[in-house]
């Protein structure tokens, strides 16, 4: 999946499974309420808990676009030197 399609499926994301919470976000409550539902982030079917738990992403969403720009910088770069 690209870097951009992650970026915009963790902003939309309402639900998150304590695997992709922890791969992608960082844990910010003490105690969660969680449901057996549909992670919006992997697609499986199994408990899930709101994705503000996880401080809404932002730490990957931050992280993944850092590395975007970067990507792009690069290869504008490459170009002009062309």
């Amino acid at each position: 999946m690209s870097n951009k399609k992650l970026i915009k499926k963790l902003k939309d994301a309402y639900t998150s499974c304590s695997d992709c919470g922890k791969k992608y976000g960082v844990y910010s409550v003490g105690c969660s309420s969680v449901w057996e539902g549909k992670c919006d982030v992997c697609g499986e079917t199994k408990p899930v808990t709101e994705a503000r738990d996880y401080g809404y992403f932002i730490t990957s969403i931050r992280k993944l676009t850092l590395e975007d720009n970067a990507a792009k910088s690069n290869s504008q770069t490459k170009v002009k030197q062309v």
